[in-house]
């Protein structure tokens, strides 16, 4: 809470019985009339009292915002997202008093509840205007709160917020026997081998590292390495480790070579 304190000591002066001085407050060298009202300091309402008897006294009624908004001694208004609140205290002190109205908005024009991301970070507005972290949002639309650890794609991210206030979305290191995350995030044990996209091999290495083997060609029964070729009748089958992206689609390009035919299978797999 941010405090503008600002405070007067009521104050009261007894009238001597005059008779030809006309009853009202003397205060700073200016005379009020009984229920007058006037500004003290751009912060505090006074008003002039006058008892039947003459003598008077002058009160503090309320405190003023700095543009003008009157606030009652010992209650709160609400103006542009802040409350002032106008007390009471020992003595006869006034405090004009400012904090966050606890529907205000944060920085950058967000509501009060409002959730958003900038970068790969999520947000919300909360109580009194104030920014909170929520949670990670990872390349793909999958949420991680902060705090917490989720696998995607065989890698354990990490969300969190540091001591200083900084975020950081990370992954945590593999052990060295760590599944691998297959096309469709199937597990596959350290050292296994296995097929996607129908004849492209793969083998988990160590710490979760997915590899292309080669190719095979099940109708001929081939197994071929990475830039390797194997013949089968008059056909050359050679794999090629080109990194196209084709929503993971073979395109066989036939060649023909000395009479023979070279079928050239481009590796194109998405990673």
């Amino acid at each position: 809470m941010k405090y503008l304190v600002l405070s007067v000591i009521l104050a009261g002066v007894a009238l001597c019985d005059e008779v030809k001085v006309e009853p009202g407050c003397r205060y700073k060298g200016n005379i009020y009339k009984n229920d007058e009202t006037w500004t003290e300091k751009d912060a505090f309402k006074m008003r002039c009292i006058v008892e039947p008897n003459g003598s008077w006294r002058t009160e503090v009624t309320g405190c003023m915002t700095p543009s003008g908004l009157e606030v009652p001694v010992n209650s709160t208004k609400e103006e542009n997202g802040m409350d002032w609140i106008c007390e009471s205290g020992a003595e006869g002190s006034i405090a004009l008093k400012q904090k966050r109205n606890k529907m205000a908005d944060c920085a950058g024009g967000h509501k009060n509840g409002e959730k958003w991301v900038e970068s790969s970070f999520e947000f919300e507005c909360g109580e009194g205007g104030v920014q909170k972290f929520i949670g990670c949002v990872t390349p793909s639309g999958e949420k991680i709160p902060e705090g917490e650890i989720k696998e995607i794609s065989g890698n354990k991210l990490e969300c969190k917020m540091h001591a200083n206030g900084t975020v950081a979305l990370g992954a945590l290191p593999k052990e060295k026997n760590a599944e691998c995350a297959g096309k469709d995030g199937e597990k596959h044990p350290h050292g296994s081998t296995w097929v996607e996209n129908v004849m492209f091999e793969y083998k988990c290495e160590d710490f979760g590292l997915k590899t292309i083997k080669g190719c095979i060609v099940k109708e001929q029964g081939l197994q071929i390495p990475i830039n390797e070729t194997r013949e089968a009748g008059n056909t050359v089958f050679q794999q090629n480790d080109d990194h196209l992206r084709d929503e993971g689609r073979l395109i066989p390009l036939l060649h023909l070579q000395q009479g023979r035919s070279i079928l050239n299978f481009l590796n194109l797999y998405p990673e």
